[in-house]
């Protein structure tokens, strides 16, 4: 194929487009040699294999070989056209063609968007703060009661038809999301006066019978945890169907054994509080990390290619496991999720790219060796096999996504050892300023 035409157009710092022209004689090479490998191939009535006349190929495959061939000379030109500008080319491009006509060049504009040239400048003089990882004996028991709960029984009542606060009602339940599609559950339980569902639903609970039905609508906070729900109404149609006495197992000795893995209540409250320490030190730590991360942004602005905003938008909706309303209403329920969490995707992405440019600048780039390690310490954290582990990234682009990741972690840790890192003090901390350089 004889090298296209090629013009690179300039529409921002990370999307550009390529208009490429592919001459005729090559236009009508491809397609004379799409119809001989389709004649060779061809099993058509009257005629011997190969046999076949031309027009009569066109008659019967013209359609499908000029989509092949449209295919395949976009494909490879496309290639071509991105290796000679040396472009790092993110997401799918947007191809734009005209028809392909046998005898005539093509022409077609490909959109894409780029990775962005960052140029690094200053990494040094950050500062943060780190909270201080307190753990309160408040905090162990509310962990342990939240176990006991876990394990509760459930008994019938049936000598009160009215429903008490701390009572496991059974209800069913329509809810219909302001604009949306209702969604009818059965069978839902709800602590009437406790705080996993909307509190004014289950507070009116309280002094409801069985057999009662209520309405209510419920206004959900613009900060609220499911973006699909944040600053917008629900209406609940409720029918309160049986109620239930939750009881609690005896919190002793047998019971850290059977639910708390432990030989004693004793060594529960230690583990347990082990486990807070260590979730507690996590997220001092990864405090730290986004100030500093926050302030290396800061001092590097730049353009971030759409579709990779967008790809970041859907990964976190899928990780968020949010249930859209069904029908008609799904589509416009996504594009305003997508809205709410376009902020966070790009900055996700932004810290990517940054960190990215930060890793190949200081050779954070890891060898076969550190990601065989990370092999190993992920299989022992998931309590897995390493070979079972090691067979998930035998894939090449698995193992490159894994060395990528490494980088940026190797990355981040080098700006984190870089910072002054002020401790804040907590009950029983001392404030000693960490100077890790």
């Amino acid at each position: 194929m004889d090298a296209p035409k090629i013009t690179l157009e300039e529409l921002g710092p990370s999307r550009k487009r390529l208009q490429i022209e592919i001459g005729a004689p090559t236009v009508q090479a491809e397609v004379d040699r799409a119809f001989a490998l389709v004649g060779r191939q061809a099993r058509l009535p009257g005629f011997r294999p190969g046999k076949a006349p031309r027009q009569v190929l066109e008659r019967m495959f013209g359609d499908q070989v000029r989509r092949e061939v449209l295919g395949r000379l976009v494909e490879e030109s496309f290639h071509h056209a991105v290796h000679e500008h040396h472009l790092a080319v993110v997401g799918t491009p947007e191809i734009d063609a005209d028809v392909l006509t046998p005898g005539e060049a093509l022409r077609y504009s490909a959109t894409v968007d780029v990775r962005p040239e960052i140029v690094l400048g200053d990494l040094g003089g950050f500062e943060a703060r780190r909270p201080a990882a307190v753990v309160t004996d408040q905090d162990v028991e509310r962990v342990i009661e939240s176990l006991r709960e876990s394990v509760a029984q459930l008994r019938p009542i049936t000598d009160r038809q009215v429903v008490e606060a701390g009572d496991v009602v059974s209800v069913n339940l329509t809810s219909r999301v302001e604009g949306g599609e209702p969604s009818q559950r059965d069978g839902v339980l709800l602590e009437a006066g406790g705080g996993s569902f909307p509190l004014a639903l289950e507070r009116q609970l309280v002094g409801q019978h069985r057999g009662a039905r209520l309405s209510l609508t419920v206004p959900y906070p613009a900060d609220y945890s499911n973006p699909s729900l944040a600053g917008r109404s629900v209406t609940f149609e409720v029918e309160v169907v049986d109620l239930r006495a939750k009881e609690l197992p005896p919190l002793d000795d047998e019971f850290a054994r059977d639910h708390g893995r432990a030989d004693t209540l004793a060594d529960l409250r230690t583990r347990v509080r082990a486990d807070l320490q260590r979730q507690a030190e996590e997220r001092a730590d990864g405090a730290v990390r986004d100030a500093i991360l926050e302030q290396v942004l800061a001092r590097h602005p730049f353009e971030v290619p759409a579709s990779l905003v967008d790809r970041r938008s859907d990964a976190i909706i899928g990780a968020l496991d949010i249930r859209l309303p069904e029908g008609s209403e799904q589509e416009p329920a996504l594009a305003r999720l997508r809205e709410q969490l376009r902020p966070r995707a790009e900055r996700e992405v932004r810290a990517d790219l940054i960190l990215d440019a930060i890793a190949e600048r200081e050779g954070f780039i890891p060898d076969e060796e550190a990601v065989e390690r990370e092999i190993e310490s992920f299989a022992g954290r998931e309590g897995q096999s390493p070979e079972r582990i090691r067979a998930l990234y035998e894939r090449p682009e698995a193992r490159s996504a894994l060395r990528v990741r490494l980088g940026r972690q190797k990355a981040l840790e080098h700006l984190v050892s870089t910072a002054r890192i002020v401790p804040e003090s907590g009950s029983g901390e001392v404030a000693v300023e960490n100077q890790s350089r």
